[in-house]
């Protein structure tokens, strides 16, 4: 019996969209890991590359930070991480990696000045540890990257400087990069954090900035010898950016003290159109970074 042409066309496509479509990562989200440090449950979501049930190999990880008043969801709910995955995989922009993204609460990603709520200890201490027993995840700095936006942005530009022996890549995108000179001192917010998180009341004559100091990713990088810093740096900013002052300061030193990074200013503002737009080129260069190796 003879097929029908439109049946044989149908076969056509049907063979054709199977060899040519993108390979979908799977995303879990509902993971925790429990955290006697902080004494609760610590909530993440995860991206597994295509074929990673059906190998053995290990991968590259990117630890993905989200902003102030995000969770662990926002990155794949608003920012698509998993088709920019997808994606930049199939055109072997970057190779098939696992993408970790904790829920960081309103911590800034710090202990705080009392050590009441010691985040930082427990990303280190229990979190890495645990998603990298959990997960077949390569255990060598050149291949983990530290991503974030906005207070994600500076977590991420804290831990590369200050846990540079952890991390290969550091990529902080709109960075909460903030100077005791930053018009962003006297919003009434910041100024909330600044006292409940490092102990500092900036409206004082004289506010102690030692735990302010202790946590800025500027001050930490001047004690770091140059040679010892083997960090991969991406910087971006829109051009409409509240916080591109701080990012912009941050670039102009960094250049004057001959640290290599790379830095972005692109049309766009703080919020998920411009995130999304940066995520093409943070994933080329997170890629480059994994695959010279």
């Amino acid at each position: 019996m003879k097929k029908s042409r439109s049946s044989i066309t149908s076969i056509a496509i049907t063979l054709l969209s199977t060899m040519f479509c993108f390979g979908q990562g799977k995303v879990l989200e509902g993971q925790s890991v429990k955290s006697a440090i902080l004494g609760k449950e610590v909530d993440y979501t995860v991206y597994l590359p295509t074929g990673y049930d059906d190998s053995t190999r290990s991968y590259p990880v990117i630890y993905l930070l989200h902003g102030y008043g995000g969770d662990e969801n926002v990155w794949v709910q608003y920012g698509l991480i998993d088709h920019f995955m997808d994606s930049a995989i199939e055109k072997a922009q970057i190779p098939p990696s696992i993408v970790i993204m904790p829920d960081g609460g309103q911590y800034f990603y710090i202990n705080d000045f009392q050590d009441n709520s010691r985040f930082e200890d427990m990303f280190f201490q229990e979190f890495i540890p645990m998603v990298e027993k959990t997960y077949r995840i390569k255990k060598t700095k050149e291949h983990r990257a530290v991503v974030g936006n906005s207070m994600g942005g500076y977590g991420a530009f804290l831990y590369g400087v200050k846990h540079h022996d952890m991390f290969g890549t550091c990529v902080p995108l709109s960075a909460a990069i903030i100077s005791m000179d930053d018009p962003m001192t006297k919003n009434p917010m910041w100024k909330g954090l600044a006292k409940n998180l490092y102990g500092m009341d900036v409206d004082s004559e004289n506010p102690d900035t030692s735990h302010w100091d202790a946590n800025n990713p500027m001050k930490l990088i001047n004690t770091i010898a140059k040679d010892n810093l083997k960090l991969r740096l991406y910087f971006n900013i829109g051009d409409d950016d509240f916080l591109y002052t701080g990012n912009a300061a941050a670039h102009v030193s960094l250049r004057n003290m001959k640290i290599d990074h790379e830095f972005r200013i692109i049309d766009g503002g703080h919020d998920w159109t411009f995130w999304r737009s940066s995520i093409p080129d943070f994933l080329k260069y997170i890629g480059l970074g994994f695959m010279r190796q």
